[in-house]
């Protein structure tokens, strides 16, 4: 077992450094120890390839069981649809919603570099309520949960298998603050809660980031929020639709988000 004084000495430089931790046993003590270091979560070189692999690192370091669950929905798609893709295989099984079931695991997820940038470009003050709309397996939940301990996180995701296996990680690191919760974001009978943040992938339609983003604008018109867009459709649908939203940072070179602000009065 991995000694708790390795941590002082540990230098966060090389993906062989997250490669060292990933293939010795970590006790609960160490993971937790672990996520209380910003670099832990920093990648080691500022480029798309080694951005995915350290994020790889950690969700293995973590005890993340995400190839398991994603082939067993390929498998189950593929009963229905045996030539089909990640475009299909999704909407083939989650009963019409684009689940992106089948795409490349670090393509799913944001990578935890880009999602620590995103937290401290925010300035997010203590108690500020952050919610992720596509959620996936929540890795947002993570960095909060390991570095900005006193902010309250709710990701939203339609896939349960996924909701159960982030908030296993959850609860296994003790994080009382975030939760995952199974929701179709385009339901009806779904009132999205209020925040300071919210986070937005690509995560269906773009009809259905079109209603979400209208949900947010009434918001908006209550108490300021900030809007932090991920993928190419939402960044396309708000500078086509939502005129509301206020551009105040947009990623260069290997950022792929923009950070908008709001409170319409």
């Amino acid at each position: 077992m991995l000694q708790l004084d390795f941590f002082p000495r540990t230098e966060f430089k090389a993906l062989s450094d997250f490669q060292k931790l990933e293939s010795v046993t970590l006790s609960l003590a160490d993971k937790k120890r672990l996520i209380n270091y910003p670099d832990f979560f920093q990648t080691p070189k500022a480029n798309d390839v080694i951005r995915r692999q350290h994020s790889n690192h950690i969700d293995k370091i973590l005890g993340f069981r995400l190839k398991y669950i994603e082939e067993m929905m390929v498998a189950e798609a593929r009963n229905f649809e045996p030539d089909g893709s990640h475009e299909s295989w999704g909407p083939k099984i989650h009963k019409g919603a684009q689940t992106w079931v089948g795409l490349d695991l670090q393509t799913l997820q944001t990578p935890y570099s880009e999602i620590l940038r995103i937290l401290q470009l925010l300035k997010i003050k203590p108690y500020q309520q952050i919610i992720d709309l596509g959620a996936a397996y929540g890795r947002m939940g993570i960095v909060l949960g390991g570095l900005f301990i006193k902010n309250p996180f709710i990701g939203f995701e339609y896939v349960k298998a996924r909701v159960d296996e982030g908030n296993r990680i959850y609860k296994e690191l003790g994080f009382n603050r975030c939760q995952l919760v199974t929701q179709d974001l385009f339901a009806q009978n779904f009132e999205l809660p209020e925040a300071d943040v919210y986070f937005i992938y690509d995560y269906g339609q773009v009809e259905h980031i079109d209603h979400t983003l209208k949900q947010i604008a009434l918001i908006a018109k209550k108490r300021p929020v900030k809007v932090v867009a991920r993928g190419k459709f939402t960044k396309k649908i708000i500078g086509q639709y939502h005129p509301w939203l206020e551009l105040k940072y947009e990623g260069k070179l290997e950022e792929f988000f923009s950070v908008y602000a709001a409170y319409i009065n």
